[in-house]
């Protein structure tokens, strides 16, 4: 799918919290700077986030919110990018560190650390008892189970599972000879999701909140065409035919997303596809809005 650039004037920036939401839309509004990386990996996503010159009383709102939050369910937010004041959402997750006011001589700076930790990866142990249930019955419950094993029937994910993940883990169920499998209570809930996954011959990871199922490290979604008039900026091919890409931030460059690089006449760069590896989004709603892309040749 090729996404076309009518015009890139000044990036959008939206940062939601339990607050309220904080954004500025077209570069008039309060100065933000970010850097996200998202990547092919169990490892969770990160970002940093700063917004110079909230009001007192919004700062200390939010602080406050944050301290009586991060040792319980956390303190969850929300940030997107865009243009032309159509942000698109980056990231979700806890924010595990807050700095409400680092101070220069002449503004404040609040920074926002967040990473989509999603502690129930580790700590969640079944509660419930699954004997010979049918695969994919198996892992929606599991994955969408409440994460609280004091809950009754706990200890799963408490995740999104979303239709293009649920399409492929059901199309790889098909291919597989066995077609149930039992759990276990006291079962660690992610050991559970891998030998599920393991069986029908897929990956997973966990993005934004969502589960997110993978074959051969590919995500089950149409690919994007990347070239200077949809904003790529400079490509190379790396020694291990993989390419190293820069360009305007779009966030709709996943990690296990196949991508085609191209010039604009339509003739590909090197290899016709390339995965995603990972997407490292940096910017300045006073600036610039790029992503550094990485990706490896996709068979």
């Amino acid at each position: 799918m090729t996404t076309s650039v009518r015009r890139f004037f000044r990036p959008a920036v939206e940062l939601g919290t339990g607050d309220g939401t904080i954004k500025n839309l077209d570069g008039d509004g309060l100065r933000f700077s970010w850097r996200v990386r998202r990547d092919n990996t169990p490892k969770a996503d990160e970002g940093q986030i700063s917004i110079w010159n909230l009001s007192p009383s919004l700062r200390g709102s939010i602080y406050e919110s944050w301290a009586a939050l991060s040792g319980a369910s956390g303190y969850l937010v929300t940030f997107s990018l865009g243009w032309d004041g159509n942000p698109e959402l980056v990231i979700s997750g806890d924010v595990w560190d807050l700095i409400p006011d680092r101070r220069t001589p002449t503004d404040v700076e609040t920074i926002f650390s967040l990473g989509d930790g999603n502690q129930a990866l580790r700590d969640s142990t079944l509660t419930k008892n699954f004997a010979d249930i049918k695969i994919s019955a198996l892992l929606d419950w599991i994955l969408k189970l409440p994460a609280d094993s004091s809950d009754a029937g706990g200890g799963g994910l408490g995740l999104i599972f979303p239709k293009e993940s649920r399409d492929l883990v059901d199309q790889a169920v098909a291919e597989t000879s066995l077609q149930t499998l039992s759990v276990p209570p006291g079962s660690s809930t992610r050991d559970s999701v891998d030998l599920i996954m393991e069986t029908i011959g897929l990956e997973w990871r966990v993005s934004n909140g969502e589960f997110i199922a993978l074959r051969g490290g590919i995500v089950n979604r149409p690919g994007e065409i990347l070239r200077p008039g949809t904003g790529l900026i400079s490509f190379e091919r790396r020694s291990d035919s993989g390419v190293s890409l820069t360009g305007l931030a779009n966030p709709r460059i996943v990690p296990g997303l196949q991508i085609q690089v191209q010039d604009d006449a339509g003739e590909p760069f090197a290899e016709p596809l390339y995965r995603v590896e990972s997407v490292d989004f940096r910017g300045d709603s006073d600036g610039q809005s790029l992503m550094q892309v990485e990706g490896r040749r996709s068979i």
